[in-house]
């Protein structure tokens, strides 16, 4: 059995940080951002939908998957608009 030496950290090859494709500028360009993200997945959920109905699916996992992706998804888009209401709310009963 052979045994290979341990290298120093300094010679450890770290794989570059993949970076992000969004550059959201402010605001309004994330949430565009993430309302695109959320609408693509429940495209993609839909799509998977018809495929596994009309019986072209051979993985069911993959199916399932991005049906609970999509769900997922849009309870958190429906969670983030609901803070942000109650922020809203709460910010328009302060007194000036």
């Amino acid at each position: 059995m052979k045994i290979d030496a341990i290298n120093p950290a300094n010679e450890l090859q770290i794989p570059e940080q993949k970076k992000s494709s969004v550059t959201a500028s402010g605001f309004e360009d994330l949430i565009k951002n993430f309302v695109a993200d959320v609408n693509g997945d429940l495209l993609e959920a839909k799509k998977a939908e018809e495929l596994l109905q009309s019986g072209k699916v051979e993985n069911l996992i993959d199916v399932m998957t991005k049906i609970e992706k999509a769900d997922i998804s849009l309870r958190f888009a429906t969670e983030l608009r609901n803070k942000a209401i109650e922020a809203y709310q709460e910010i328009m009963r302060m007194q000036v």
